[in-house]
């Protein structure tokens, strides 16, 4: 295990960066369905109906509407099935979850495999992921019951102050108001001039570039959750300008591939909404939904190809920025060094 603090790099080649990451995405296509679920959660809208219905008719002549009525009875006559509606959901949720970190562990510890001159595969890229488990799952329950702990926190600081204004009767309300005043004022001005000094950002973006650090700690370095953070903590403040660099070209990569993703699914989603448009106007027959559902199937797998592919080059573009400034990998160099010349030859000295 390396020993920290680092020494900061000097220099790094981004470009070098963004492109070794891009042919390792390309290259290595596989990759691509661990990233689909690497990267987090995904959102897949579905069609909406707008079905109406007259249920003013039943209000027995009280003028009120009976749609709060109608959505009251039926939540009373299915509650089992609510019930296993909430419980399925939230074991798919588990499911995902540690699908995702199997995956996770996939894609980085490909990604040092490949960079590290190892063959990479399928087998061996899944069976990263099953080795680094059960860290990551330690690290983000760790993750998990700090953010519990600091909302208990918080929530007990608030509703002290609730019971001690209430203790105190009209004073203390008066109080809490005033307090409440105060607080609202003082972060109101305090974000606002933050904001224009354009740093209000960067406590969240450095919290964002710990974790995401932390996060190769465990999987490439077997380090436990505090190791990870700390770890991630003395390579950040020792490599601080490059770390925010990193994460500015990322910002920048990511705009402009949510630009490409929207245009293409855009573009991919022509054909279903004329094939849409088409069975509204001639009566939603059978023949034009069959086609326009089908049609409909291309802008959601370019959807999900596109987010994929993302995911994955993401992670390679985070894992290789790490392996550089943790010195993994050989530092970059500014200017190439100067081959020695053959004609020139040394003279012996008397």
């Amino acid at each position: 295990m390396r020993a920290y603090p680092h020494p900061p790099r000097k220099y790094i080649d981004y470009g070098k960066i963004i492109v070794d990451s891009l042919r390792l995405v390309w290259k290595h296509k596989f990759l691509w369905f661990f990233g689909l679920f690497a990267g987090g959660a995904s959102s897949f809208g579905g069609y909406n109906g707008n079905f109406s219905s007259d249920f003013s008719s039943n209000d027995n002549g009280k003028g009120q509407s009976g749609t709060p009525r109608e959505i009251t009875d039926w939540v009373n006559a299915h509650w089992q099935l609510l019930i296993f509606l909430v419980a399925a959901a939230v074991i798919v949720g588990l499911l995902l979850w540690l699908w995702s970190i199997v995956c996770r562990g996939a894609v980085v510890g490909s990604v040092r495999d490949f960079r590290s001159g190892r063959p990479i595969s399928f087998s061996s890229a899944f069976a990263r992921g099953r080795e680094s488990f059960w860290r990551l799952l330690q690290f983000d329950l760790f993750l998990i019951l700090i953010f519990i702990g600091l909302g208990i926190i918080f929530a007990a600081f608030v509703l002290f102050v609730i019971l001690m204004a209430a203790a105190a009767g009209t004073a203390g309300i008066v109080i809490l108001l005033v307090l409440g005043l105060w607080l609202l004022t003082f972060f109101g001005f305090g974000l606002g001039y933050l904001a224009c000094c354009s740093i209000w950002f960067l406590p969240v973006i450095f919290l964002g570039i710990i974790v995401n650090f932390a996060n190769r700690a465990v999987i490439l370095e077997g380090d436990r959750p505090v190791a990870a953070l700390k770890r991630s903590w003395h390579l950040i403040t020792n490599n601080l300008s490059q770390s925010l660099i990193m994460f500015l070209i990322s910002v920048g990569l990511s705009i402009g591939a949510s630009i490409a993703l929207v245009l293409a699914v855009g573009l991919t989603a022509i054909p279903a909404i004329i094939t849409w448009v088409i069975a509204y106007n001639g009566g939603w027959t059978l023949t034009t939904i069959i086609i326009a559902s089908v049609l409909t199937l291309i802008p959601l797998a370019a959807l999900i190809l596109a987010a994929a592919v993302m995911n994955t080059y993401f992670t390679s573009y985070w894992t290789i920025g790490y392996d550089k400034l943790a010195g993994n990998e050989p530092e970059d160099v500014l200017v190439p060094p100067r081959k020695p010349n053959q004609r020139q030859q040394v003279q012996p000295q008397p």
